[in-house]
């Protein structure tokens, strides 16, 4: 009853108009930094009745910027927020090919209003952007005969399908526009060039030129509102991700004409947003990688290179089905998801290892450990409490009803049900994981320094990371200069595949509210974020200090080592949720021998890796440019899994990528 009480005065105007900023996406912060262009007075679209209602009012209230001299027209009322008690159903790629391949007018009548509450709901928005699309017409008309052609593509939405490339990429950015508006994160963009197949023979035909400025223009629009669209710590943050290539349900490669010409002109905007996932098989072209690898060269941080060859049976294992697993897209940064049909938010919390670690060596059982298989016991008992706080997690979390994404999403009207109350096919959960490479690494110092050499005892180790190093600075630099994840080392990847494996055991039979199940993965972009609050741990660390990133080494190990190091973990099933190499190459390495890099990646593949980013920068670089940021104003680094300008990181970001490309060229301590 209580409850009740709270959520019908919440629901009331006044306390929503009181409550504003809570509803911006963004810190009222960062909405003051955003350009004077794109800030707008805030306003609240008001909750009133239904979700419908909200989004309609929203729709009455969204003041329209066309803009002068562009070729795609659509915007963002900034100021104009939206509420939500709940977490949003987001870090999804929509399905645009409803709104390409169909008119709203098609759509309205796949979704009567006499059907069930997800098709009335459906028939409703549609009904409801009808009438936004009123207000811009009358817009683009008013401004006069610049604006006929916007027009044209507004007018034609209601009837037609798109029939030509620009017509298409108007309606993607339109629609995206709807879920930035109504505070869904992290929108993705989906398989482009497979979204739009049917247009790339119409683009070939034309002169280069002409669609290469049709595509550089379209990334120009995505990447406008970067600060508003950037998610919580840092700029660059917006999930905007381009998949392209896949392989395909029949086993063959697809590659168009047009996955060819977004990388040619990501290569040649150079922006850090949006961003680009390709996905390869051992039957992409060798020129296909050229393109990808020329790209990711000039340091922007894309393509991300994802593995057909182990992704897609390995979602299959978990439960798609072999059509959903090969057209799998990416949620938020990396975390692969069924396209169009799913809940799945990926990234909802983290299993932090090194907590485990760190609470484990403040224990009294820790030094009573006669062995070292006692010591790794005993840490499968921390790691299983860390789990469980996870599960009673995912067990509280209620979603935001969300009639616009369910709009989007295959299931919901079949089955009568919101996405929110899961009603996609697929409603299972993502989790990441931090600090297993300092749990890998603490562990192995016990095993080499406690038990087999006998050098250091587990009362003298406890008691140093139980100061945080306290007067034990020898011991801690010692510590540091040790490191094992990442080698090609049969027992370093013995005991990663058996930490692994207890995670697998404790959450492969968990099932959420709604059936779904969970996949979970060995990346985080939560290094600096988790590690905050997580005490000292014994490979060197002091309490706060950064965790370990991805799958990778401290040291300066050869590429195909990490690789094979990779390739040799276990990724079937739950343990598909993003598993990420991340190494620094100098800029010179690469672009002197891209041919090399071409034979790397394509031995990378046989070899079973997951996923794979590249770092193009060196040390002397990004330290110049900590130091001096007016001169490096356009530098652009990969940041976790997006690619953001050094001089809009976090002073503790840039500390990290520094120490990193240090250590790949062996001068650090």
């Amino acid at each position: 009853m209580a409850n009740a009480v709270r959520s019908m005065i919440k629901s009331t105007y006044p306390v929503q108009y009181l409550l504003r900023e809570r509803y911006l996406p963004i810190s009222p912060q960062r909405y003051a930094s955003m350009p004077a262009e794109e800030r707008t007075p805030l306003r609240l679209a008001y909750r009133s009745g239904n979700k419908v209602s909200q989004l309609r009012s929203m729709l009455r209230q969204i003041r329209i910027a066309l803009r002068p001299g562009r070729r795609f027209q659509v915007w963002i009322d900034t100021g104009l927020s939206f509420p939500a008690f709940c977490p949003m159903t987001d870090n999804i790629p929509p399905d645009y090919s409803r709104v390409i391949d169909h008119s709203i007018e098609e759509l309205k009548a796949m979704y009567p209003d006499s059907g069930n509450a997800v098709s009335r709901n459906n028939h409703q928005v549609l009904c409801a952007v009808e009438g936004y699309l009123d207000r811009i017409e009358a817009a683009c008309e008013a401004a006069g005969p610049e604006f006929a052609r916007s027009r044209k593509w507004y007018v034609r939405m209601r009837t037609e399908k798109a029939e030509c490339l620009e017509e298409a990429l108007q309606r993607i950015l339109f629609w995206s526009s709807l879920f930035w508006q109504s505070r869904h994160r992290l929108v993705g963009l989906g398989r482009l060039d497979l979204l739009l197949d049917r247009f790339a023979g119409e683009v070939q035909k034309d002169p280069q030129d002409e669609a290469m400025d049709m595509i550089v223009e379209f990334y120009e629009e995505l990447h406008r509102y970067y600060s508003f669209k950037s998610n919580y710590v840092s700029l660059g943050d917006t999930g905007q991700i381009i998949i392209l290539g896949g392989k395909g349900p029949d086993g063959a490669y697809f590659r168009n004409f047009l996955t060819d010409l977004f990388l040619l002109a990501m290569e040649k905007r150079r922006l850090p947003d949006p961003k680009c996932f390709l996905r390869i098989s051992q039957d992409t072209p060798e020129d296909l990688l050229r393109l990808a690898l020329n790209c990711i060269a000039t340091g922007i941080g894309c393509p991300v290179l994802s593995n057909d060859e182990v992704v897609e049976p390995a979602l299959e294992a978990f439960g798609y089905s072999h059509e959903d697993a090969c057209n799998y897209v990416t949620s938020a940064c990396w975390e692969p998801v069924a396209y169009g049909c799913s809940l799945e938010k990926n990234n909802i919390i983290d299993i932090n290892y090194a907590d485990a670690m760190s609470q484990m060596l403040q224990m009294d059982a820790f030094t009573g450990c006669s062995s070292f298989a006692e010591v790794k016991k005993l840490y499968g008992e921390c790691l299983h409490r860390e789990l469980q706080k996870i599960r009673a997690h995912l067990d509280g979390i209620e979603w935001e009803s969300d009639p616009l994404m369910s709009l989007f999403t295959r299931g919901c009207a079949e089955s009568g049900k919101d996405i929110s109350q899961g009603g996609a096919v697929y409603s299972d959960y993502g989790i990441l994981g931090v600090g297993l490479s300092n749990t890998v690494d603490s562990l192995m110092i016990v095993r080499d320094l406690v038990f087999e050499d006998r050098v250091l005892s587990l009362e003298e180790l406890a008691q140093a990371v139980r100061s945080n190093y306290a007067g034990a600075s020898e011991l801690k630099a010692k510590l540091r200069g040790l490191h094992w994840f990442g080698k090609d080392e049969e027992a370093v990847i013995s005991l990663t595949k058996e930490i692994t494996g207890l995670v697998d055991r404790e959450l492969s039979d968990y099932r959420n509210r709604f059936g779904g199940r969970l996949k979970w993965g060995m990346s985080s972009p939560n290094y600096i974020e988790y590690a905050k609050n997580t005490g000292a741990t014994p490979d060197g660390r002091a309490a706060g200090e950064p965790l370990g990133v991805h799958i990778s080494c401290a040291d300066a190990v050869p590429f195909t080592e990490l690789l094979s190091f990779a390739g040799k973990m276990d990724y079937m099933g739950n343990r598909s949720n993003g598993n990420v190499v991340d190494f620094f190459v100098s800029p010179s390495l690469l672009q002197e021998n891209v041919e090399k890099f071409i034979l790397l990646v394509k031995a990378a593949v046989r070899m079973g890796f997951f996923e794979m980013q590249m770092n193009v920068v060196d040390s002397a670089t990004l330290i110049a440019a900590k130091k001096h940021p007016e001169d490096y104003p356009d530098l652009i680094v990969r940041v976790w899994g997006f690619s953001a300008y050094f001089a809009d990181l976090p002073e503790s970001y840039q500390d990290v990528l520094i120490e990193r490309a240090l250590r790949s060229e062996g001068a650090a301590s």
